[in-house]
């Protein structure tokens, strides 16, 4: 089988979706076929396709594959390929990444994820939603079969700190909290500094991760206790490097990021957005948006028994969250239609 996919390639959950199932695709001999903005020559506004209008492009890359694979991130092309003969010439499958939340922009994205679902409606062949949230307005809105399969991680690649023979983490309370992510507002990066600039110890550090268009901005915010790294190459390294993972997104699916730290053995301080709720259970605790919120989540996690937590993050991902698990569920996708 060939499959094609169709994607923006840029840094993020999406990309490294992609390239994780295209992977695992090969090693079972099919073929694959990426097709992105820089492929097509699209104009680019920011990290968005600009006025693209390359059907006729699309069209003759496709050709010889046995399924289009669109990955939605409610870019300008996305809207337009079910208005095109592409959709009569080859089975289309799609899948829905647009994160949600409980803000405004929350409702913007659900407006998003509606418009397409009705456009998609009899044009693709099945909806896959990497959130069960997501599934669920997806199944208000229309009549294509929507199936869940979640983001993957490579466990291989992410492990706990033990396996390269370090030191065990650390128990004292003195800890420090990291995040990896994309430097954006709908990543409340922001709120999460001013949590530990609120603090009245100095018994939590923060380390960011990432890059985005608020980087210039997060970076002036260090202080003695905050560091901003900026990109980092190794993103296991960074894991080993931190003893709780804090995701504070207002937005979110089904973050990758979050899958990788827990499979780096850590315990997770979250926002409940997406499908955050499925991944922590005993394994760390959920926080609000606000600053106040994520600083009481903060001095909550240092009473918690963090070893045990870091633990039973591990033992979730090798259950559930493989990237060969989640190839074998997508191609049984195709095999269906």
């Amino acid at each position: 089988m060939k499959i094609a996919f169709y994607f923006r390639n840029v840094g993020g959950g999406i990309k490294a979706h992609v390239e994780s199932l295209s992977k695992e695709f090969e090693k079972r001999g099919n073929g694959v076929k990426k097709i992105d903005q820089f492929s097509l020559g699209s104009y680019m506004l920011g990290d968005f396709y600009g006025l693209d209008f390359s059907m006729d492009r699309i069209r003759e890359e496709v050709k010889g594959c046995d399924v289009l694979h669109v990955h939605h991130a409610a870019t300008f092309s996305e809207f337009l390929i079910p208005l095109s003969e592409i959709c009569d010439e080859i089975p289309v499958v799609n899948t829905f990444h647009i994160p949600i939340g409980s803000s405004f922009e929350c409702a913007l994205t659900k407006m998003v994820i509606m418009a397409l679902a009705r456009l998609y409606t009899n044009r693709s062949k099945k909806f896959i939603s990497v959130s069960a949230e997501v599934a669920k307005i997806l199944r208000r809105h229309s009549e294509n079969e929507t199936v869940v399969i979640p983001n993957g991680v490579d466990i291989d690649r992410f492990h706990p700190k033990e396996k390269d023979g370090g030191k065990e983490r650390k128990t004292e309370k003195k800890i420090c909290i990291g995040y990896l992510g994309r430097l954006s507002m709908e990543k409340n990066i922001i709120n999460m500094i001013k949590a530990v600039k609120t603090l009245d110890k100095d018994s939590i550090s923060l380390k960011i991760a990432g890059s985005g268009p608020l980087y210039n901005k997060i970076k002036s915010m260090e202080d003695g206790r905050i560091r901003v790294l900026g990109y980092v190459e190794d993103a296991s390294s960074f894991y080993h490097s931190i003893d709780v993972f804090l995701l504070p997104s207002k937005l979110e699916a089904q973050p990758i990021v979050l899958l990788e730290a827990m499979a780096s053995g850590l315990p997770i301080i979250a926002t409940d957005v997406g499908d955050n709720e499925y991944f922590i259970e005993n394994n760390g605790i959920f926080c609000g948006t606000s600053a106040k919120e994520i600083r009481e989540a903060m001095e909550e996690i240092l009473k918690e028994d963090l070893k045990k937590m870091g633990s039973l993050s591990r033992i979730k991902i090798e259950r559930e969250y493989t990237w060969e698990r989640i190839a074998e569920k997508t191609l049984q996708v195709y095999k269906t239609i």
